[in-house]
């Protein structure tokens, strides 16, 4: 653990999250922390650990410089025991945080949780408060995700998009668990950035630079990449570099792809970076094939920062874009994205319009104040609750096991 345990002063949340590593709820829980550690008091309960990388480590220091206790879970995984390890784990960080507020990012931190209820480690004084970050919620661990909604009946949920709430809404019809204490709200993801960056027009001559950032997995459409940049031709007398920022089950195929580009193309594969907002700065376009979002923070700090985003329809994605923004392809589709990535390098003309489209629509929408405000404001309702009786360990003891 970092940093003391005072006494407590204020309400005190407690985040729970994944990890300290790549993943945009992970960063909307430290910026939560960030913005609003002058009216909470917080500690992190990481569940699975603090990456070793650049990332998760800079992610540490952020919560060291402003004395946030940082507590860890277990790396082993849920399917050999970890969920059970987390819960004991998350149980410990609740008895010495004395939280107020639980407040739960995901399905990991979700099932640690439910976990230290059916192990009896409930704590009467904390509400619990929910962000679901994710369009598609519990999918891969469907009977695991009713069995922990039943522990966690008295939730006041908030979604990062409407599809998060329909995701949110779909399972607690499934699971039984019953009515909230307040229906779910949308709080947008608000993306702080003190970087200016107007749209940019290049010489035709010049090489392009292109943006992929994010997790190398099935729902950012990291695998789609080769075959997109495959179809992709850069125009006379110029060429394009892609630089990809990220991690996961699709970075050797990457790598193999920047080993080998397609024609005109230039490719680099890196691991995740801190500073990826001030170096948005150096591209010229972002791409984002993905299948779904939660909402898409990248493509709001590259909207808020002037810079193009060619992007899909994909659930909670296609909330990050005004109506009309006409730089949306199909998603799950290589030609579709082809197609327009390839109508997008051939005019450079219409970037600005575009841009400051979606910049527009980005500051009106995706405010960082404006996210602190109603988190706080979730906060309050969820401590103003009525104290009624906790319902959540009411279906545990026999059969309180998960299903398998």
């Amino acid at each position: 653990m970092i940093g003391p345990v005072d006494p407590p002063l204020r309400p005190r949340v407690l985040q729970v999250v994944t990890h300290l590593a790549l993943g945009g709820a992970e960063r909307v829980a430290l910026n939560l922390v960030l913005g609003l550690h002058e009216r909470f008091d917080f500690a992190v309960l990481a569940v699975a650990g603090v990456d070793s990388g650049e990332l998760g480590q800079s992610m540490k220091s952020e919560l060291e410089e402003i004395r946030v206790p940082l507590f860890v879970g277990t790396r082993v995984p849920i399917k050999f025991g970890g969920m059970f390890l987390a819960g004991l784990r998350a149980a410990e960080a609740v008895r010495r945080f004395r939280p107020d507020i639980i407040h739960l990012h995901s399905e990991i931190p979700e099932s640690s949780y439910a976990a230290m209820v059916a192990s009896g480690g409930r704590q009467e004084r904390a509400q619990l408060v929910r962000t679901i970050h994710g369009t598609v919620y519990w999918h891969s661990w469907r009977k695991v995700g009713r069995w922990c909604d039943r522990r966690m009946r008295r939730s006041f949920v908030a979604g990062v998009s409407e599809g998060a709430v329909d995701a949110f809404e779909r399972l607690r019809a499934e699971s039984g668990a019953g009515p909230l204490p307040q229906p779910p709200v949308v709080i947008y993801n608000g993306v702080p950035t003190g970087h200016s960056l107007g749209p940019r027009h290049r010489d035709p001559g010049q090489r392009l630079a292109l943006l992929f950032a994010g997790r190398l997995e099935n729902e950012k459409g990291a695998d789609l990449l080769p075959e997109i940049l495959r179809k992709v031709r850069p125009a006379d007398g110029r060429s394009c570099q892609l630089s990809i920022f990220g991690s996961g089950t699709f970075e050797a195929e990457l790598r193999a792809l920047a080993s080998r580009p397609p024609p005109g193309w230039m490719i680099t594969v890196s691991a995740p970076v801190p500073d990826l907002g001030a170096r948005m700065m150096e591209y010229d376009l972002v791409v984002m094939p993905s299948r779904h979002e939660g909402l898409g923070l990248i493509a709001i700090e590259a909207a808020l920062q002037g810079l193009p985003v060619v992007a899909t329809d994909g659930p909670g994605l296609r909330e990050a874009f005004p109506a009309g923004y006409p730089w949306l392809a199909k998603p799950d589709d290589v030609d579709s994205f082809a197609r327009l990535l390839q109508t997008v390098i051939d005019d450079p003309a219409t970037w600005g319009p575009v841009a400051a489209m979606a910049q527009t629509f980005a500051r009106e929408h995706f405010d960082a104040p404006a996210m602190f405000d109603a988190y706080a404001t979730l906060y309050l309702q969820a401590l103003r609750a009525h104290s009624s009786p906790r319902d959540e360990g009411a279906t545990t003891g026999p059969g309180g096991s998960p299903p398998a």
